[in-house]
């Protein structure tokens, strides 16, 4: 695009339309009487006397700053012709430094501005009286807006303050606290705080801290889960309630229902007085088994044909094996329960040597002696 050329140099006429020759141009500090200097060319380097003396033409080279003036021009004799005040000039070769309120008042299907920017620079920028300010708003030349910072590096990058949501009458709903350990998303007053995705809404936070995953929580209830719940590492609890649930709830892979668990509590990851479906009566507990086997033993080696936390048996002596835990049990105050099987001329049995990760089971005879044999256990406690 052109532009129209600028005046080169400054001249000033007579009201005759002849030179005002000797000429005097005062320049002041806009709005005052407080002397402005004006330059001999755009170096800015060497002021002009004040006031500005014109040359036999009525001229003079008069080169403007960045501020905003007065100009009062009188002849030679100081007698006053004329006082322009708020006077400012452009800040490069075509861009003109506009000073006080400007509108821009237009009814078009155009932009009512245009800015267009194919240099390094930026397309706007908005500062306070510091100049530079390091922490105006700007647009860069890729289109990225900062906000309080000069070189923001996303689309839209926020420095040093918040980011808020507000009603058309400023009343404050949400906003969003970034911190150097902790960012704060906030429903401000009595509002809820929802998750969507897709169009449909997954996480509901309501003002009063409840938590719904898939739906709106019900009342009272803190966590409110529609769908099932998996945990990769333990669960633990001071108390949770009797569990209700036709679907129960899955914990470290053990499904807890209500038709298969009534009534049952769990204390720091333990379950207390669990009562099976409908089998039972009465309130005295119900302890699980730690382990149990079937051992096969032929008089030269123990064989386990069956069983649950057994690592593997071993045939230590003439009616002895050893059992070792696959599990070590927390310690070694528990009860293990052995029962021969089959007519083999073992009649007694009994459990010894306890220890947490092993114990040894033995099969007697009518001498109290060692006698090999098939047998089952269990360990309980």
């Amino acid at each position: 695009m052109a532009v129209l050329t600028p005046t080169a140099k400054m001249q000033f006429l007579k009201a005759d339309g002849t030179p005002l020759v000797g000429g005097k141009l005062y320049t002041y500090t806009a709005g005052t009487t407080t002397p402005q200097a004006t330059f001999t060319d755009n170096t800015g380097g060497t002021s002009n006397p004040n006031p500005v003396i014109l040359d036999s033409r009525g001229e003079a080279n008069v080169w403007l700053g960045g501020a905003i003036y007065k100009f009062k021009l009188t002849d030679a004799n100081d007698v006053e012709i004329w006082t322009v005040d708020y006077i400012s000039a452009p800040t490069s070769g075509v861009s003109p430094a506009l000073s006080g309120n400007v509108t821009i008042d237009t009814n078009s299907s155009s932009p009512a501005l245009k800015i267009t920017q194919t240099g390094t620079g930026y397309a706007l920028r908005v500062q306070d009286s510091a100049d530079p300010d390091t922490t105006a708003t700007v647009i860069d030349n890729t289109g990225r807006l900062g906000v309080g910072t000069v070189s923001p590096s996303e689309l839209v990058d926020i420095s040093g303050g918040n980011l808020a949501f507000t009603a058309a009458a400023g009343t404050l709903y949400a906003k969003i606290t970034p911190g150097a350990s902790t960012t704060d998303i906030a429903a401000d007053g009595a509002r809820t705080l929802t998750f969507t995705t897709d169009s449909v809404e997954r996480l509901r936070i309501t003002d009063t801290g409840l938590v719904g995953i898939g739906k709106t929580p019900s009342a009272g209830v803190e966590l409110d889960v529609l769908g099932d719940i998996a945990a990769s590492v333990s669960v633990k609890t001071d108390t949770i309630s009797e569990l209700t649930s036709a679907a129960g709830v899955t914990i470290d892979g053990v499904l807890l229902k209500d038709n298969n668990m009534n009534g049952s509590y769990l204390t720091a990851a333990s379950v207390t007085a669990p009562k099976l479906d409908g089998a039972q009566t009465g309130s005295a507990p119900i302890f699980g088994v730690r382990a149990w086997g079937l051992v096969a033993n032929n008089g030269s080696t123990a064989t386990l044909t069956a069983g649950g936390n057994v690592a593997s048996v071993s045939r230590v002596g003439v009616g002895t094996v050893t059992i070792n835990f696959t599990t070590a049990l927390p310690n070694a105050n528990y009860a293990a329960i052995v029962q021969f099987d089959g007519n083999s001329g073992a009649i007694w049995t009994r459990a010894q040597s306890r220890a947490t990760g092993s114990f040894q089971a033995q099969t007697l005879n009518t001498s109290a002696t060692g006698q090999d044999a098939n047998f089952s256990f269990i360990v309980i406690g």
